[in-house]
Parts: structure tokens; C-alpha cells; sequence
């Protein structure tokens, strides 16, 4: 999510959605949606979980463990004496904030997240360690206003958990589960300046200090969403996501431990994990949760990739149906062309096309699956350089974007070169490392691809586009037909007539 260069914040600048009014966030800045800041400095300051730290949340006796889930980016801060939280707006007592970044949100075509009488509340994410008393006590939580939205009582109240069998609605508050991801035990209002975008900004406490208290305070990340004059959430699309960097198949699809570690052996997590996650982060049980699967292709043999696939569907129906969830649907996308572990292009071509296999066979025979192929809807071709592609390819990719329809896209009201280095273009060259996407027109592509393959997808009998198919569609396909409106040729054939109300009664049945 915080990568503008990658499909999921493609999918978000272009997908054909007017309503997205919830969206996760991790800790990151490099540009993305959201927005950060630290005000930590000295012994103790905030330290990110990623490679360089071995994707490690904590240490435990000298021993790595627990980086908790593929979320990247979790930070921590430690409360050494000689931690440092330097002035910020005449407070010293500021920690971290993280936010919206309404202005490249306003950038996509769902339009800016923020605007002027909007209102938004926010629910806190952050880990608990292993030996709660080292967690630090309480925080306190304020919005960009500088107004004071409630003290955060770490260690003694949590969000009850629906996979535990309390109803976090009800429930009071609990402590926090060790070694996973919790939520404060109330979403906090966020009633801001609406040109920014919501942002929740986190204090310590002048009762209980971070400073000296020898207390971690773990920061996993913070779920924004609109929300109605009576604080209740406002339905629409909610937009979350893991594993940005390099998690590979089989560390999806296994419950294992997380060991943290070097390179890809780390990056590991157990079922458990994932439900504490997901339950975390779940907002309605009633919305059905749609899983998209998109990983670059591994150089493996087919029935291993084809067993990872179905473990991660097993785990993810297993994880929301212990959550209580509606039943979720997969959309499992297939790889662009690029270099698979550094090999050639044509070697690299069958391990791509084995993964279209693997997922087609998958749509064909599980209900709840469905399969989009990148590779196959750019033709094979591989936008990328002549170094990387071999001799000729930059130009066959020229070629390709301009023969079908694709030398510019626009999204967001604002026009991008593909095919031509003019006006600061790509030029071609979407992939420019061989393997991950050079610039944020580029992963709008691919995802632009997806988004208009979701929209011909769209269920026929579903006239007026609302999600549901019901009597409201018969309406408004009568409506339109008596009006001799073009939409209403349901069955293509040139002509308005009563042979297009047998199709749509068809298809609506």
C-alpha cells in the first residue's frame, strides 16, 4: 500500500470504485498514501522491522523472534533514558503520527479520501511482546488539530477478539494477546483539516512516560474509515494488504512459527498469526472479503507452487471463517512477463505461464476462485530494456502499447507517457529492473488491465451496479428500455426489443 509503484496502489488509483471509505496503513513514507512522522531521536528511536533488522519485532534473551506478520514496515521505540522525543508544535511529548496523505490520495480516480464536513474515525493497531510488562504502559492519542481523542491503556485494554469468542461490539475491553497484533479497544474519532487527510498522532503520557520506563511501544499500523454523523462506519470498498516485500509462496501458505532471519528462510508466520491479524483488522463480518493474490513467479516445480496456492485459499477460508466473516472470494492474478530469479527471458517464460495453469485449473474447479492473467493480457510482450529483455525488446514494447490503445493512461485527471520518453514518459519501459515495476503509470497499467477485466466481469444481471441483484435492477432495466437508452441492447444485437428483456430476465434469474 505505501509502494506507488506497485499494483496494489494501482488498483486503488484505477480500479472502478467511487466509494473507497476505509483503508489500512503500515508504517512508511517513499511517497505513498500515507503519511509519517517520528519525532524520536537518541538511545531508543524508532527502529523499522524490515531486511536490515532481520524483519524482527523483538529479541528475546538474545534470541530474534516474532516479526508477526508480513506487514513490513512495524516500527518500534524503546524507552531508554536516553531517548529523545524533540520538540514538534510546542509539544514534546510526541511519538510518531500516521496519516492519509490526502493529496496523492486526491491523485487517483477515487478522488481525494478528505473533504471539507467529512468525518472519520481510526483504530490503532500495534504488537503486544511476549512478557506484557515490558509493553509500555499508556499512550495518549491526538489528531492533526492537536485535539486530545483519549488516553490508550496498552497493556490492560485491548479490542476483544471475535476468533477468541467475544464480540468486540459489546465486550469490554481486554488485555492485549502476547506476541500479536491487537487493536486499541475503541476507534477513535479524527475530525481534522480535510486538505491533509486524517492523521492520528500518538503521545506519551506525562503520568506514565516513555522516556526512562525501560517499555517497548510497537506501532503495526492505524485503519482509517469515513464514518456518519452517529460515528458508525459508512459502507464501500476497504482497501488493505500484506507482504510488500518478497515473502515468497510457501511462506504464505504454511503455519510456521515466525523466526524472523535473514533474506526469505524468515519470513515465516503461523495460523494463529494470521488470525490475530485479520481479526484486528476485520471492520464488518457482514462484507464479503475478496483475497487477491498477486506474487511475482517462482522457478518451482509445478506441484509445489500448485500446493502453496491451496494452502494459502485453505488458510485465508480457514482464518475468516473462525473470524466469522461472509465467505471470502479469491482473485488470483497472474505474473506480467519479467526475469524469473535473474533468468533469461525465455527461460524464464515457462514458469510464468505454469503459474497461469496452476490458477486457471484453480477458477475452473473452486467456486470461489476467480483468475486474471497479466501475462496473457499484454500478449507475453516484456516492457522492459534491451539490457534486460535482450535486443529489440524496448521497441517490441513500444510497439505493443501503441497498436493497442495504451501509449498513454490517464487516471486521476492527469495523462502519463507509456510509450514515449516525452513529457518525462516511461518510454517502455514499465519494468525496469526485469522484474519490479519503474514507476507508479506503469503498476497503474497492469492494474488498469485487472480493473477493466472486473468491470466486463460485472455481473449482467446486476443492472444498476449496486452489488446486489434484486428487483431495484429489473426496474432500472425497464426504465431504460422503455427509454430506448443504448444500455438496454442487452443482448448486442443492434436493436431495442423485447428480445433484450428476455436476455436480462435470463441473466437476472
Amino acid at each position: 500500500m505505501n509502494r506507488i509503484d506497485r499494483l496494489p496502489y494501482g488498483a486503488l488509483a484505477t480500479w472502478p470504485f467511487s466509494d473507497v471509505t476505509a483503508v489500512s496503513l503500515a508504517y512508511k513514507g517513499g511517497g505513498g498514501i500515507s503519511r509519517v512522522n517520528d519525532w524520536t531521536s537518541g538511545v531508543g528511536a524508532r527502529t523499522d522491522v524490515n531486511a536490515s533488522t532481520g524483519w524482527t519485532v523483538e529479541i528475546n534473551n538474545g534470541v530474534p523472534a516474532h516479526f508477526a506478520l508480513p506487514l513490513g514496515d512495524m516500527t518500534k521505540v524503546f524507552g531508554d533514558p536516553g531517548l529523545v522525543l524533540p520538540a514538534s508544535g510546542g509539544n514534546r511529548d510526541r511519538i510518531q503520527a500516521l496519516g492519509i496523505n490526502n493529496p496523492r490520495f486526491a491523485e487517483t480516480d477515487a478522488g481525494p479520501f478528505s473533504w471539507p464536513g467529512a468525518a472519520f474515525k481510526a483504530r490503532i493497531l500495534y504488537y503486544a511482546p511476549e512478557n506484557l510488562d515490558d509493553l509500555l504502559h499508556s499512550l495518549r492519542v491526538a489528531d492533526s488539530a492537536g485535539a486530545d481523542r483519549g488516553l490508550a491503556l496498552l497493556r490492560d485494554a485491548a479490542r476483544p477478539k471475535w476468533h477468541l469468542g467475544f464480540n468486540p461490539e459489546t465486550d469490554p475491553p481486554m488485555p492485549p494477546t502476547p506476541s500479536q497484533l491487537n487493536a486499541l479497544p475503541h476507534d477513535l474519532d479524527m475530525l481534522e483539516d480535510p486538505a491533509a487527510g486524517p492523521r492520528a498522532i500518538l503521545l506519551q503520557d506525562p503520568n506514565d512516560p516513555l522516556i526512562a520506563s525501560n517499555d517497548w511501544f510497537f506501532l503495526a499500523g492505524t485503519i482509517f474509515y469515513r464514518a456518519d454523523s452517529q460515528g458508525r462506519r459508512i459502507p464501500g470498498y476497504y482497501h488493505s494488504g500484506l507482504a510488500q516485500d518478497s515473502w515468497s509462496f510457501d511462506g504464505h501458505a504454511k503455519d510456521q512459527a515466525s523466526k524472523g532471519g535473514s533474506g526469505s528462510a524468515g519470513k515465516t508466520f503461523s495460523d494463529e498469526q494470521l488470525l490475530h491479524w485479520l481479526d484486528a483488522t476485520t471492520l464488518d463480518r457482514s462484507q464479503t472479503p475478496v483475497v487477491i493474490i498477486h506474487m511475482a513467479t517462482e522457478a518451482k516445480a509445478q506441484h509445489d507452487i500448485d500446493a502453496s496456492v491451496r494452502g494459502i485459499l485453505a488458510r485465508y477460508r480457514a482464518a475468516f471463517g473462525a473470524i466469522g466473516t461472509a465467505p471470502p472470494r479469491f482473485l488470483l492474478i497472474g505474473s506480467y512477463m519479467h526475469r524469473v530469479g535473474n533468468r533469461p527471458p525465455e527461460e524464464s517464460r515457462p514458469f510464468i505461464e505454469q503459474l497461469d495453469a496452476i490458477y486457471e485449473s484453480l477458477a475452473s474447479t473452486e467456486p470461489d476462485c476467480a483468475f486474471f492473467s497479466l501475462y496473457r493480457a499484454t500478449n507475453g510482450v516484456f516492457f522492459t530494456t534491451d539490457l534486460k529483455g535482450g535486443p529489440g525488446a524496448q521497441q517490441q514494447a513500444r510497439d505493443w502499447l501503441d497498436a493497442n490503445g495504451w501509449s498513454t493512461i490517464t487516471y486521476g485527471g492527469t495523462t502519463y507517457n507509456l510509450s514515449s520518453a516525452a513529457d518525462g514518459g516511461l518510454d517502455g519501459v514499465l519494468t525496469a529492473d526485469g522484474v519490479h515495476l519503474a514507476a507508479p503509470p506503469a503498476a497503474a497499467f497492469y492494474a488498469k488491465l485487472i480493473g477493466d477485466a472486473l468491470t466486463l466481469a460485472q455481473c449482467r444481471g446486476d443492472f444498476n451496479a449496486d452489488g446486489v441483484v434484486n428487483t431495484l435492477d429489473v426496474l432500472a432495466f425497464l426504465n431504460a428500455w422503455t427509454a430506448n437508452d443504448p444500455r438496454a441492447d442487452f443482448n448486442a444485437d443492434g436493436a431495442v426489443n423485447t428480445l433484450d428483456v428476455l436476455a436480462f430476465l435470463n441473466a437476472w434469474n
